[in-house]
């Protein structure tokens, strides 16, 4: 049996809000550069191989393989940006975030939702 995982529509995802939200549990989840990979890469792939799916706010599938994690970084594998935006745990992002790192996004937003612990705003 298929199950599947809504991902919070890309407006959502890409707001101050979200970001500042994403933020805080990280710094409660004491998440660090190589830890949010050894996070992310078994909850997806894990949820994934189990038959699970990634499902957009089009109802579309977003392809999960075994470079996802990277994908979403933009192959920037020191994972800089999961220290970077712990900044935001304590300040409101100014702007948006720009729409390259909406897979990121996806990819956090998926993965807190597979382990029942969705960020919300």
């Amino acid at each position: 049996m298929t199950k599947g995982i809504i991902i919070t529509r890309a407006a959502l995802l890409l707001n101050p809000a979200y970001k500042h939200a994403l933020a805080v549990r990280l710094v409660e989840d004491e998440m660090t550069r190589e830890g949010s990979f050894h996070f992310l890469m078994p909850t997806i792939l894990d949820f994934h191989d189990d038959g699970g799916l990634l499902i957009d706010e089009e109802l579309k599938t977003i392809v999960v393989d075994e470079n996802i994690v990277e994908r979403a970084y933009g192959y920037e594998l020191t994972y800089s940006w999961t220290t970077d935006i712990k900044k935001f745990a304590t300040r409101m992002p100014k702007r948006r975030s720009p729409a390259r790192l909406l897979l990121r996004f996806q990819v956090w937003d998926a993965a807190y939702r597979i382990i029942d612990r969705p960020i919300t705003i």
